[in-house]
């Protein structure tokens, strides 16, 4: 484990559309990680991202806006604290995974023992032309809350990691799914998959790191780094009027949960969404800032804190 602090966050329509003042707001912000979300898969194969209009990759070819992969590119050149960029697909109530899992069983008698994931795959061909067409991009999130098979994402993950993708999981419930799947995959290929970033807020409200890191220590034994593999997330304040959600720093705060999950030994988190931290940030609502910045700066706060960062921080 490195002395940094993982820190990521989400973000979706802001990203395509938001120009390069987003992209500078982000390179400024102290997140470490951006993930863009989300890119969904179509039963063709297609790739649009974050709503069915925005069309990226279709026959193996990028077909989006086109000055975004320079945009995309640019996260982590320059003056940035941006080190990693991750696409996540999945999301509640979307028909990506079924159409992966479509898409790579698609010949009769294929499932689960023979998946079409080589050269010629239309899913192979696409993700390659994500990788050239941004080349920066470091991994994939599997955010699967409707599906649950392990055939198919062992199978997928397979495919992202043929194609040098690093894979993240994205899950907020169904522990034991997610752990065997961890187990099978790092069976055939150690290190494939990078981490799991947990919801805990939602449906993931109740998700505890450390029960997470208990059975993927009991699963994965004594010698992995379960601590260092799991990054919990939190829901920034959010809603119509902001109501929802956490401020990133005073009574019930984003640093105030960090800091108690600190005893966990995790060596990071995320924060769920940039899209509501603009439209939150001038709301008034938090006792201090409410910016990107604030908010990767509760992360780092509240674990490097030894005392309640809603007594420091108020």
């Amino acid at each position: 484990m490195t002395n940094q602090k993982m820190t990521a966050i989400y973000g979706g329509g802001p990203l395509y559309t938001g120009g390069d003042s987003v992209i500078n707001d982000l390179k400024g912000s102290g997140f470490t990680t951006v993930i863009a979300c989300f890119m969904h898969i179509e039963s063709n194969g297609d790739f649009v991202f974050n709503n069915a209009t925005d069309l990226l990759i279709s026959e193996g070819e990028y077909v989006g806006n086109p000055v975004w992969p320079a945009q995309m590119y640019s996260l982590k050149e320059g003056t940035t604290s941006v080190n990693r960029i991750l696409f996540s697909i999945g999301g509640w109530e979307t028909a990506d995974f079924p159409n992966i899992k479509a898409l790579i069983f698609a010949e009769p008698g294929s499932y689960p023992n023979h998946p079409d994931i080589g050269p010629n795959s239309i899913l192979y061909r696409n993700f390659q032309a994500l990788k050239t067409a941004i080349p920066s991009i470091d991994g994939i999130d599997l955010d699967d809350e409707d599906l649950y098979d392990e055939p198919t994402t062992i199978a997928f993950s397979q495919l992202l990691h043929n194609l040098g993708y690093q894979v993240t999981f994205c899950p907020f419930q169904q522990l034991n799914f997610w752990v065997d799947c961890l187990y099978r995959l790092n069976e055939q290929t150690p290190n494939l998959v990078t981490g799991f970033n947990l919801q805990c807020y939602s449906g993931g409200g109740r998700n505890n790191p450390a029960t997470w890191i208990q059975a993927i220590q009991a699963k994965m034994g004594p010698n992995f780094d379960a601590p260092g593999f799991v990054f919990p997330g939190l829901w920034c304040k959010n809603g119509d009027t902001c109501e929802s959600g956490q401020c990133p720093t005073g009574f019930n705060s984003i640093a105030n949960r960090f800091n108690e999950w600190q005893s966990t030994g995790i060596q990071g988190g995320f924060i769920w969404l940039y899209d509501d931290i603009l439209h939150c940030e001038s709301s008034g609502v938090c006792p201090g800032p409410m910016n990107t910045a604030a908010y990767a700066s509760a992360i780092t706060q509240g674990l490097a804190s030894k005392t309640n960062p809603d007594e420091k921080y108020s």
